[in-house]
């Protein structure tokens, strides 16, 4: 994705000269901070208006999403390099050489003052964006899930979509192996964080990953979140919808868990019981689909980066869709929704970006970091 090389000199994380830069950076980056900020403030403001919105945890969330997301964003930033050097320059010393490289960017004040910066200001929307998820049934509760089951019967010839797979993915190892693609969903969404944060050639396409993402989950996961306020299948039954149509279906992922770990149910009964204890980790939403959402992103993201890449990332995006019919977790036409939703903010934010980066600030700072 990038042009990696040697231990990524670029200087060291001292004195004034990085605080100076630093500061430059939160200025580069003030779109980023501001609209995370405005969500904030947006979910702040509804709970003045709507005292049944619950905020009482969000310590606790902003706390446990930090402690949780500067780990993951070591990691990611380790598989990035370790993937980039074994697949592109192959060392003959490859332990000591990611150790440098990984040191090279954590030691950098460039690529700091730039990925600090968004680092923060994605801890903060995703504050936000867990709490606003948790709080969607106070503003209006699960009233759509009967009207999707309906509409993905009628666009599917008088069938629901899982049991149209069903026959062709009704294998305890197949649903096993489009689990474990559908949870990698997580791994490569950090990755692409971490790449574009810290290691991204400051620009247009970088800034335009970011916005794209601030917008998809605000607007998409938020917004039209609450609008269509809906549990999805796998809750069809347990919210009190009767008779269920997705029984047969949860029993047979039942069965496969006996067989193999099949972390959407550990998943689906963790997000039931955290909902049930009132915890602001117990967000439930399932139209439209963010997972197919950014799955989309990620490929329009990357389109530009290598045809092995590309096809590898709409290999998953078209698997991250059947699995998210086939594990419960949503409509089909929860992703049939998603992907107009991403497509159309991805337009905008290319727009939106392009202006942002011809700012003389901004176009300063890039300049400053761009040599690393």
């Amino acid at each position: 994705m990038s042009n990696i090389s040697g231990t990524l000199e670029g200087g060291a994380l001292s004195g004034k000269g990085f605080s100076s830069l630093l500061r430059e950076g939160l200025s580069a980056h003030a779109l980023m901070i501001t609209l995370a900020l405005t969500y904030v403030l947006a979910l702040k403001i509804s709970g003045l208006v709507n005292p049944s919105v619950n905020d009482l945890s969000g310590a606790e969330a902003f706390l446990g999403l930090a402690t949780f997301s500067i780990p993951i964003a070591l990691l990611s930033l380790t598989v990035f390099l370790f993937g980039h050097m074994a697949l592109v320059d192959r060392p003959d010393r490859p332990t000591r050489e990611l150790w440098q490289r990984l040191k090279g960017v954590l030691a950098s004040p460039q690529r700091m003052s730039r990925g600090i910066p968004m680092f923060v200001s994605l801890l903060t929307f995703m504050y936000g964006f867990t709490v606003f998820k948790a709080n969607i049934t106070s503003f209006i509760p699960f009233a759509l899930d009967e009207t999707l089951d309906r509409w993905d019967a009628a666009i599917h010839f008088g069938y629901r979509p899982w049991e149209l797979l069903q026959p062709v993915l009704g294998y305890p190892i197949v649903t096993m192996l489009l689990n474990v693609n559908y949870n990698a969903w997580f791994f490569v969404m950090n990755i692409f964080w971490a790449y574009h944060a810290f290691l991204a050639k400051p620009g247009v396409e970088r800034t335009r990953f970011f916005l794209s993402f601030i917008l998809i989950w605000s607007l998409g996961g938020t917004l039209a979140a609450i609008l269509t306020s809906s549990a999805g299948p796998c809750f069809y039954g347990r919210i009190g919808l009767s008779p269920d149509p997705y029984a047969p279906l949860m029993a047979y992922l039942n069965q496969v868990h006996e067989l193999y770990p099949l972390w959407a149910i550990d998943t689906q009964n963790m997000l039931w019981d955290f909902r049930s204890q009132g915890s602001v980790f117990g967000g439930i939403s399932a139209m439209p689909s963010m997972h197919n959402a950014t799955a989309l992103l990620f490929v329009l993201a990357a389109w530009n980066k290598g045809r092995l890449l590309r096809g590898i990332l709409i290999a998953h995006m078209l698997l991250v869709f059947i699995a998210s019919v086939h594990l419960g977790w949503h409509y089909a036409i929860d992703g049939y929704a998603a992907w107009p939703i991403a497509a159309a903010l991805w337009w905008l934010a290319g727009r939106i970006a392009a202006w942002w980066e011809d700012r003389p600030h901004v176009a300063r700072f890039n300049a400053r970091v761009a040599h690393v």
